[in-house]
């Protein structure tokens, strides 16, 4: 069984919470401000990607290491999700890029540096 290594999924997911915890405090001064799009809209921009992610997060035993990345090139999609809000959409259209650096990852790059990327970063 293949997992993220703990030292980058803990990283993930301190970025990820203080994303989320910035775009809160965005959302609420622009609400004190009078502006009350960013707040509406902070349930489907926000709270659904990050749910999404902590889903991700939890995720145990891959049954393979293709697997695992896959799961790690696309939590760093979300975080970029919610980090970039005005991207959102396109991210969101590109997680398919990211099922396809993962393949050519796995198909193109040459051994000695698939092996030594996975070993740092899985475990």
């Amino acid at each position: 069984m293949h997992n993220i290594s703990r030292i980058y999924l803990s990283l993930l997911i301190g970025l990820a919470v203080i994303v989320v915890c910035w775009r809160a405090l965005v959302a609420i001064g622009d609400l004190v401000a009078g502006d009350e799009t960013a707040f509406l809209a902070f349930p489907l921009t926000v709270i659904l990607p990050a749910c999404a992610f902590a889903f991700l997060a939890v995720q145990q035993n891959m049954t393979s290491q293709e697997g695992a990345l896959m799961q790690l090139g696309v939590m760093i999609q979300i975080v970029l999700i919610l980090a970039l809000p005005g991207l959102a959409l396109y991210l969101a259209l590109g997680f398919p890029v990211v099922f396809l650096v993962v393949e050519l990852f796995e198909t193109r790059a040459p051994a000695p540096l698939r092996h030594a990327i996975k070993s740092r970063v899985l475990r």
